[in-house]
């Protein structure tokens, strides 16, 4: 392809963080510059490479998982949002679908529903993108992300386009090799061969053929679940803390935390979901200083009441 073609992605300045974040947190950053599309994306480097928008370059979607910093960052965030859903959603006749990274979790899990295909369901309640969860392995109630992806795709700063086996990412729980690199360094190196620069593109997913009366009935089981047990009406992150390997049999990471009577915790506007306790709400005005207070005292609470040490399933900068 060639950038020349490219419809031209839409630059913002002088943005603030906190408008792309699910939690309402974040400072200021340099440029704001949406794209949808594989081309887009190529005249992003482009446009980077002729210092026209200020690098260095972030990625993100709905900014689901991400603790972005009251100070702001200096750079360009790059969001990937649907597009065209028709064409950012295209799906086979064998049941396989390839998504753009901005695609909306949700949507494709109803749309796998409506066709017949199973094992997305889960994806309905996660409030993020198909590039969010191929990066963090996305899960909930026991599936995962790489139970459904068979490979990725992924563009170099050149522009150059690849495809990545599911294998070659090294999904585990919550992680690949793409989480493995801390995000105040997309562009740089990380673990396992990952080519400096790269970014994701979208994904080729699969799953077995059902009816669409089943699979919609297991969607909406997924669904009430979500209503009843955690806050989605309120500005979060999801899931603050993995659920732990070395904890009591059957115990996630929220039923340490409210053993350790922590729900309604706070620390100025960021609290302790009373409804899930593996949650933090931004009640008004919470700040990425007041979230990263409130996720050590919880961290050292649980570990001195359960002996168990939480790790952070939430994406932060400079950490």
């Amino acid at each position: 392809m060639g950038a020349s073609l490219a419809r031209r992605p839409r630059i913002r300045s002088r943005e603030r963080l906190s408008r792309y974040s699910s939690i309402r947190i974040g400072g200021p950053v340099s440029a704001v510059v949406c794209v949808s599309t594989a081309e887009e994306m190529e005249e992003v480097f482009v446009l980077r490479s002729q210092d026209k928008i200020p690098g260095p370059l972030f990625f993100s979607g709905r900014g689901s998982n991400i603790l972005f910093p009251d100070q702001g960052i200096e750079g360009t965030l790059v969001r990937f949002e649907p597009g065209d859903l028709t064409s950012a959603c295209r799906w086979t006749e064998e049941g396989e679908v390839y998504a753009d990274a901005g695609f909306p979790l949700p949507a494709l899990a109803r749309e796998a529903a409506r066709r017949g295909i199973g094992g997305f369901e889960f994806l309905a309640g996660i409030p993020g993108t198909v590039g969010g969860a191929a990066v963090m392995n996305a899960g909930a109630g026991g599936r995962e992300w790489s139970n459904l992806c068979k490979s990725v795709t992924v563009m170099y700063p050149s522009g150059a386009i690849e495809t990545l086996s599911a294998e070659r990412m090294g999904y585990g729980y919550r992680t690949s090799l793409f989480a493995d690199r801390p995000l105040e360094r997309m562009g740089a190196s990380g673990p396992g061969n990952i080519p400096k620069g790269i970014v994701l593109l979208g994904a080729l997913l699969s799953g077995p053929c059902s009816s669409p009366e089943d699979c919609q009935a297991l969607l909406s089981r997924h669904l009430d679940y979500r209503k009843r047990t955690q806050p989605l009406e309120e500005p979060s992150l999801g899931s603050v803390f993995r659920n732990p390997d070395d904890g009591p049999a059957g115990y996630t990471a929220g039923r340490l935390i409210e053993e350790a009577g922590l729900k309604g915790e706070r620390r100025g506007g960021i609290t302790v979901s009373l409804r899930h306790a593996n949650f933090f709400v931004n009640t008004g005005g919470g700040s990425e200083r007041e979230f990263r207070e409130l996720l050590e005292d919880v961290t050292q609470r649980v570990r001195e009441h359960w002996g168990v040490v939480l790790e952070p399933e939430v994406r932060m900068w400079n950490s």
